[in-house]
């Protein structure tokens, strides 16, 4: 259920149980929690290998039932279509750069220009509150003068 994304709390439901029983056996029996967690790669497999199937383009069959009138009386035909799902090239680009790294990132120049930057030192990373550059967090990019 949970690979299907049935939520914790349908899941619960489901057993007889609160949500908060099923956290709680989740805790205590580590089996129920590999389980979840289990199910939660199996979902993300899917999504990934659906992904793969959109970037290099699939086979699929379109069933089309059609019914005639006859003189004989009412006959039912099935009407099969193999179709081909063209390559996605968003998904393609998405898997590049996930599988690949930035070789195949869009921006790559500009990561890289960052990088190098960076690398020189020419790059100051600061907080634009004062009171947290004390407690050394850094968040925000000082623009370098030109």
């Amino acid at each position: 259920m949970a690979s299907k994304r049935v939520s914790q709390k349908d899941i619960a439901t489901y057993l007889g149980v609160t949500e908060k029983t099923l956290i709680k056996l989740k805790k205590i029996h580590p089996k129920m929690n590999r389980a979840f967690q289990y199910a939660d790669e199996e979902m993300k497999y899917k999504l990934i290998d659906a992904m793969y199937q959109r970037a290099i383009g699939m086979e699929y069959e379109e069933v089309q039932t059609i019914i005639e009138e006859t003189s004989s009386g009412t006959k039912k035909r099935l009407v099969k279509t193999k179709k081909k799902a063209l390559p996605d090239i968003t998904a393609i680009k998405y898997l590049l750069v996930i599988k690949f790294g930035r070789d195949y990132n869009e921006r790559k120049d500009e990561i890289e220009a960052m990088l190098k930057r960076l690398e020189k030192g020419e790059e100051v990373w600061t907080n634009e509150y004062r009171d947290e550059e004390d407690l050394g967090t850094i968040r925000v990019r000082k623009q370098p003068k030109k």
